[in-house]
C-alpha cells in the first residue's frame, strides 16, 4: 500500500530539484521561487509572478515506451488556472512532468481542449478511490493530457 507521508515527501524533493534545474537554464520564466502558500494549487511562481508552474513526478513512467495515451493531473489545478486567467489574462499556467528522468511541459490553453489546429488536446475523466492525503479514498476529477500534446522541457529555453 501507498504512504502519502513517504510519496509527500519524494515528491517535494523531486520538486526542488526540478527547480533548481529551471533556474539553472536560460528559460523564459526567469527566476522561479516557490509558491509561498504550502496548499497553492501551482508548485512554482517567477519573480514577475506572470509564470505559474506545477511539478509532477512520474517515475514509472518511461515515455520512450510509454502504454499510456496520456499524462494527467488534478482539475484543481485547471480550476485555478481559469481564477488566475480572469484576474489578469496575461498570466500563463504550465504542468511540468518529470517522467523516469525525462521532464516535459504542457502550458495549459485558452481555447478549451482542442489545440489552435482544432485537434482533441485534453480531456476530464474520473478517477476512483484516491487517497489524498486525508486517509481515505475518494473520487477526483482529472485533466489528462495526450502525450502528443506534451513538449521537452528544452522547448522553453532560451
Amino acid at each position: 500500500m501507498r504512504s502519502f507521508n513517504k510519496d509527500y515527501k519524494t515528491g517535494k524533493a523531486q520538486e526542488l530539484l526540478t527547480l533548481e534545474f529551471l533556474n539553472s537554464k536560460n528559460c523564459i520564466f526567469g527566476k522561479l521561487k516557490e509558491d509561498e502558500d504550502p496548499f497553492a494549487r501551482f508548485d512554482f511562481v517567477s519573480e514577475d509572478e506572470k509564470y505559474h508552474i506545477e511539478h509532477k513526478y512520474r517515475p514509472d513512467i518511461d515515455l520512450n515506451n510509454c502504454r499510456f495515451d496520456s499524462l494527467y493531473f488534478d482539475y484543481v489545478k485547471y480550476k485555478r488556472y481559469k481564477e488566475l486567467k480572469k484576474e489578469d489574462p496575461e498570466k500563463k499556467m504550465y504542468i511540468i512532468w518529470n517522467c523516469s528522468g525525462t521532464r516535459v511541459i504542457w502550458e495549459f490553453k485558452d481555447y478549451g481542449w482542442e489545440n489552435k489546429d482544432g485537434e482533441c488536446e485534453f480531456y476530464f475523466s474520473q478517477q476512483f478511490n484516491q487517497d489524498r492525503g486525508n486517509g481515505y479514498a475518494q473520487d477526483t476529477t482529472m485533466v489528462n493530457v495526450f502525450i502528443e500534446a506534451i513538449e521537452p522541457i528544452e522547448t522553453y529555453f532560451i
